[in-house]
């Protein structure tokens, strides 16, 4: 009984002492590939958030603090001092899989978030000079008000925000590369022609693209105009072409609802902003096409259903990209009048360490 006791305690003093790792993996001594010095620290306003698998399965870790530190080579003025207003960090799991890369607030695997830095003032020093040796100090170093612990069998997911930046010029930090895009993306083909909504002059107009993650799929748009206004607006998704017309409709029906995805309620001017709706990976799907079309709900159509459509869309699933173990988002205003920027996702990650 005190020998099972003996091990017990051990066990839990084993995953309370901070052990340091990098996010991504391997990095603590080794520098990595290049520099990224444009983005984390160099916004007036940002919304930052990385998701990696290079540290599934590598244990349980107790995380107290967040460090990084600039690239090892290099040196320029503007990698001055700067102090970020409402400063804050989130750590969470993800699906690697299932990404959504314009509303990145859903990534984070249901109930696992949580805010390890409240939001506080954060200074930063002048990286101007490059290191004598690389790789360099770690110089931002960031305690955390509540530990979070990482238990390895989900990507890790962290993100940082801010509300102002007196500085946003380049700031310097250690990055390790990883090509261009998360994923492999088919734009539709077009099909048909698209309904006029009632009230408006032109017709319905959107593009979009199926992604393929690796482990998940989307459907991404880039946003649709020309809807109703002020109206719900659904995709409907199906695996042949239907290729229907009818007096009721006002176009021809290219996807009948054997799937439907909800898109939400335009706006006063008939348009949704870009969305992306992650879908689960089929192995077998690769290849195949599909058919979409959105329509929406139109109580001012003269005759027929009260539906206008669009044309319709023919996607064809790509193929599996180039595995990548890290993915970033962002989300950021230049100025403080600036809309916000919505990017990602990209590729490879800036050397986080965490203990």
């Amino acid at each position: 009984m005190l020998r099972n006791l003996t091990i017990a305690c051990f066990a839990l003093t084993s995953v309370g002492v901070a052990q340091a790792f990098t996010s991504p993996k391997g990095y603590l001594t080794t520098e990595g590939a290049t520099n990224h010095n444009y983005m984390l620290f160099s916004k007036y306003e940002m919304y930052w958030q990385a998701i990696d698998k290079t540290n599934i399965g590598a244990g349980t870790k107790v995380m107290r603090e967040v460090s990084w530190r600039r690239d090892g080579t290099g040196g320029a003025s503007t990698y001055a001092a700067r102090t970020m207003t409402n400063w804050e960090m989130s750590i969470a799991k993800a699906d690697y899989g299932l990404h959504n890369s314009v509303d990145i607030s859903k990534n984070a695997l249901t109930g696992t978030l949580k805010q390890v830095v409240k939001p506080r003032t954060l200074n930063v020093v002048d990286v101007s000079a490059p290191p004598t040796t690389a790789p360099a100090p770690w110089t931002t170093v960031v305690k955390f008000d509540t530990p979070f612990i990482y238990d390895g069998l989900d990507a890790l997911l962290w993100e940082v925000r801010y509300t102002a930046n007196t500085l946003s010029t380049n700031y310097s930090f250690d990055f390790t590369t990883g090509g261009n895009y998360a994923y492999s993306s088919s734009t539709a083909s077009k099909l048909g022609t698209a309904c006029t909504s009632s009230g408006s002059t032109s017709p319905i107009t959107w593009t979009t693209q199926w992604r393929n993650y690796g482990a998940g799929f989307s459907i991404y748009h880039a946003g649709i105009s020309n809807l109703p206004k002020s109206a719900p607006a659904f995709l409907w998704i199906d695996f042949a072409d239907a290729n229907l017309t009818a007096p009721i409709v006002c176009t021809t029906i290219h996807a009948l609802p054997t799937i439907v995805l909800p898109l939400g309620v335009s706006d006063s001017l008939g348009s949704l902003a870009k969305a992306e709706f992650p879908l689960p990976y089929v192995a077998s799907a690769v290849g195949a096409s599909l058919y979409g079309q959105v329509w929406g709900f139109d109580a001012g159509r003269a005759s027929g259903l009260p539906m206008s459509f669009s044309d319709g869309a023919k996607w064809t699933i790509p193929n599996d990209p180039t595995s990548h173990d890290v993915v970033r988002n962002y989300r950021y205003k230049t100025n403080s009048t600036s809309t916000e920027t919505i990017s990602g996702p990209w590729t490879g990650g800036i050397i986080t360490r965490f203990q």
